[in-house]
């Protein structure tokens, strides 16, 4: 019973090794490449867009940032997120 538990154990444990292909330099830096400052790098169009390009620039907030400001109306919550953005 020992020696069968064993030998799956360790018959898993080969296969899983041989399962996982190596990453390479290039992929693992694409995917740890970040967008510059000021640029959104996701955005709810189809294009696809790089790692390290930008869908757009300017600023997004999300939900939770909307509601931490406390304010119950959003002409109220987003200059409190940015000064820039004046209401009129």
């Amino acid at each position: 019973m020992i020696k069968s538990l064993a030998l799956t154990a360790a018959l898993a444990l080969t296969l899983t090794a041989c399962a996982t292909a190596p990453v390479s330099a290039d992929k693992a830096a694409a995917a740890n490449a970040k967008p510059p400052a000021g640029c959104i790098a996701q955005t709810a169009t189809r294009i696809p867009v790089k790692n390290d390009a930008c869908a757009g620039f300017g600023s997004s907030y999300s939900q939770k940032d909307i509601d931490n400001t406390g304010q119950t109306d959003l002409s109220r919550a987003l200059p409190m997120l940015d000064p820039a953005i004046s209401r009129h």
